[in-house]
């Protein structure tokens, strides 16, 4: 009986209707079955009932017949002789249709045979006229409508999901293939279903006749349009009168706002996104559109970017003395934008907005810290609100003065300026306070007990001793290295003067009765009895230390060092502290970029083996960017050292002056402290990198302790077809895993300046394709480009090879 749903697979259809053309026959037959077109060729070896045999005409009746008779010259058994073309009056195989049964039976006949499929006029069309369409939907039955209910529209929106490469139909997933990619009218034309896709977007959209497009290129246009300004309508409804084309029906709206952001975060389509996003918002004018705040979410489109940068601007006074008016709503906006769309497509309005939020949250977190500090009493009180909270002002004011420069003056004096003036007051006030709880109750260094913490022998221990590493740069390392080693940061307080040598010799192992005396017109560190100045003094002293199962080496020798045999090993790194003393115009993401080399380097010495890791600075630093400078004070005349934080051997005003012996050293020497955020004057530019003094950011220094949970990491390599010949690479990453014990690793690859997604293989995951967009439509495309496999956690390059482009479009 005929089927009236998909259910049973079309291959049992097929084997179905074969055998009962054998059932009249005995156990002797013959079945000639004529496909006109071949729509069902690809799967008739597949449908052969048991018992049968299959003969295929192959352009020649006459052959056929041949080998039918040379096979079996007395025609005994089942045959089933396959024609994939229409029969003819007169045939070869008339005897055989009369010994046996003739079978009709084409794609759409065996559909209307056993699902009652009606025959129209549109189905013959696709599928009688155009065997080709039959042919696919043969071979992809099963996937594109299983057990659903064979209709004339599941037949279609089969036939539309191969069309556009879809192993399932959808809709919205056929939109973007149509919106993003190129010659849809002439392929669909070419499979009879360019004028049903046409209706069904006009369906879809609500337009009539007159307001579809006929063509690819208006239609695209317009489609695209809708798609983008109903994302823009969700937000605000306000504004759908200007645009009468789009959907009125709020859920739709919503389906495709969407559709939208499925459009914007693929990598794939991002570059024609971008393109398409910018010609609409010219196309309609969206400049001129009110901006409200139901906007302040939408990324739609550039403009409402502009928009909100315009308003801001209008908000607060040129010279920025509104600002503490505005912040809050600033920060609400700049936040909000800073993590949309267009910023992070384009680096100047991500600079703005993280500029303007890092602005107001200094400015409002320096105001809370002054009030908060007011209130205390104790030296610990103010350490512990440094350690657990303060220290971001740090961190948010080197991050704002590495974005500044990216800003028009305009915009500086409007937006950062007041956050200078606001953070300025917090490094004095609550600095003064600090120094004042010192007074009271005296100065203790615990930067000598650092190596109290550290077992040696039992474990695998590397040590870093960092200069300068301030404590908010800590907290930035913690972050690079990420899940390899698992810190736990404590804060230790400075000797003072907190410079390096001072720092440094604190930090040997044994340095308690640290002393320090004027000798030879210079300041003169001895560890008991010892004099320590140099590098190459204190190396020595922690060669003897560790012994001879350790070593000691540099930060910049470590890659290159055999660690196989050592037990424990302490790097020494200066990279921070150099940079920002002898950086001419210090520019703070060279702070951030040696704080990301030196988590590689421990992420390094964590898969050589090292169990235990710990990290320690010899002293921190005062950042004084430009618009937030310290004040000065006169130097003493009879000084015997004036550096911009301290002196030695001078009394001046506006000063702490002690005595060596009350902050923990030997000796007799008198030291004097400017109080607050102030410098001694001298001769030359005042630095922007300042320490030796005493202050939280200065003398509060971090100490990172951590267990590491690393084990070797997989070996991956990339395969890049060369020569790239589409604006859409396709790169090959693959895990040679030697055993099962190896770490899956994250990688990524770059093309130029683009960057794929990240993905993770390993044993489980070893071979992976990532297609990404690495040449936008109308960048002219380079002959070479630089291929790059990088380690997305550590930022390691793994592999990196010179590749030729040869593009075809």
């Amino acid at each position: 009986m005929p089927q009236h749903s998909g259910l049973g697979t079309l291959k049992s259809w097929i084997r179905s209707e074969i055998k009962r053309a054998f059932d009249h026959q005995g156990e002797n037959g013959i079945v000639v079955w004529y496909d006109a077109g071949g729509t069902m060729s690809e799967v008739v070896n597949e449908v052969v009932p048991k018992g049968v045999k299959l003969v295929k005409f192959d352009g020649s009746f006459l052959a056929l017949r041949f080998e039918l008779e040379n096979k079996s010259p007395d025609l005994s058994g089942k045959w089933l002789i396959y024609v994939p073309e229409k029969p003819l009056q007169e045939s070869w195989l008339r005897d055989f249709e009369l010994l046996g049964e003739r079978l009709e039976m084409d794609f759409l006949s065996l559909l209307q045979r056993r699902c009652n499929l009606p025959v129209t006029s549109v189905l013959v069309d696709l599928l009688r006229n155009r065997p080709e369409n039959s042919k696919q939907l043969a071979r992809n039955w099963e996937q594109l409508i299983g057990n659903r209910r064979v209709t004339e529209n599941e037949i279609i929106d089969a036939l539309l999901a191969l069309a556009f490469g879809l192993t399932s139909w959808d809709f919205k997933d056929a939109i973007l293939h149509f919106l993003c990619e190129q010659n849809w009218q002439g392929k669909l034309s070419e499979q009879g279903l360019w004028e049903i896709w046409r209706k069904r977007l006009q369906e879809y959209f609500g337009w009539n006749d007159a307001e579809t497009p006929p063509d690819e290129r208006d239609l695209k246009r317009k489609v695209q349009a809708t798609v983008l300004l109903a994302d823009l309508v969700c937000f605000d409804p306000s504004i759908a009168d200007r645009f009468p084309f789009v959907p009125s029906d709020p859920t739709k709206r919503q389906a495709l706002s969407q559709l939208a952001r499925r459009w914007r975060d693929s990598t794939t389509w991002q570059a024609v996104y971008r393109n398409v996003a910018d010609e609409v918002e010219r196309q309609y004018n969206l400049r001129n559109i009110t901006l409200n705040e139901a906007l302040v979410e939408a990324e739609t489109f550039k403009v409402i970017d502009d928009l909100c940068v315009q308003e801001m601007r209008k908000a607060v006074k040129p010279d920025g003395s509104n600002f503490g008016e505005k912040v809050e709503s600033l920060s609400r906006i700049a936040e909000t934008r800073e993590g949309l769309f267009w910023s992070r497509q384009d680096e100047a309005i991500k600079n703005f907005w993280e500029a303007v939020e890092l602005a107001a949250k200094i400015w409002l977190k320096s105001q809370d810290a002054v009030r908060v500090s007011e209130k205390l009493q104790r030296v610990e009180e103010f350490v512990k609100h440094y350690t657990n909270e303060w220290w971001r002002l740090d961190y948010w004011a080197l991050q704002l003065s590495a974005l500044q420069a990216s800003l028009s003056s305009k915009d500086k004096n409007r937006f950062v300026n007041p956050a200078w003036v606001a953070y300025r007051k917090f490094l004095d006030s609550v600095n003064r306070a600090f120094m004042n709880a010192v007074k009271r109750e005296g100065w203790q260094p615990t930067q000598w007990a650092f190596w109290q913490n550290i077992r040696l022998g039992q474990e695998r221990v590397a040590v870093f001793i960092v200069d300068a590493l301030r404590f908010d740069l800590a907290k930035h390392l913690q972050e690079c290295v990420g899940s390899a080693v698992n810190f736990e940061i404590r804060s230790l307080k400075t000797i003072l003067p907190s410079i390096t040598e001072i720092g440094m010799a604190a930090l040997l192992p044994d340095s308690e009765g640290l002393s320090v005396a004027w000798e030879s017109n210079r300041l003169v560190i001895k560890v008991q009895g010892q004099e320590i100045v140099s590098k190459s003094d204190r190396r020595r002293w922690l060669e003897r230390f560790i012994g001879q199962d350790g070593k000691v080496v540099d930060l910049d020798e470590l890659k290159a060092t055999n660690l196989s045999d050592v037990k424990t090993l302490v790097v020494l790194s200066r990279e921070l502290d150099e940079f920002g003393t002898f950086a001419s115009d210090l520019h703070p993401q060279g702070l951030f970029d040696m704080v990301s080399r030196i988590a590689q380097s421990i992420r390094f010495v964590a898969e050589k083996g090292f169990q235990r890791i710990f990290v320690v600075a010899d002293h921190g630093f005062l950042f004084a960017p430009q618009g937030c400078e310290p004040s000065t004070i006169r130097a003493p005349s009879e000084a015997l050292e004036i550096k911009r934080r301290f002196v030695v051997g001078g009394q001046p005003e506006g000063c702490w002056i002690v005595q060596a012996s009350e902050i923990g050293l030997q000796g007799n020497l008198l030291f004097a402290f400017p109080e607050g955020f102030s410098v001694f004057a001298l001769q030359g530019e005042s630095e922007t990198f300042l320490h030796g003094g005493l202050s939280l950011q200065e003398s509060v220094i971090p100490m990172l302790c951590g267990q590491t949970f690393l084990m070797p990491k997989v070996v991956v390599r990339m395969q890049v077809q060369e020569p790239i010949s589409s604006r859409i690479v396709r790169v090959i990453v693959e895990a040679q895993v030697e055993n099962l014990f190896v770490e899956p690793r994250k990688v990524k690859v770059r093309i130029g300046n683009r960057e794929s997604e990240p993905v993770e293989v390993g044993s489980q995951q070893q071979r992976l394709e990532l297609p990404f967009v690495w040449l936008d439509e109308f960048e002219t495309p380079p002959e070479t480009v630089s291929a790059q496999l990088i380690d997305a956690e550590t930022g390691e390059v793994l592999e990196e090879k010179q590749v030729s482009v040869r593009l075809l479009v």
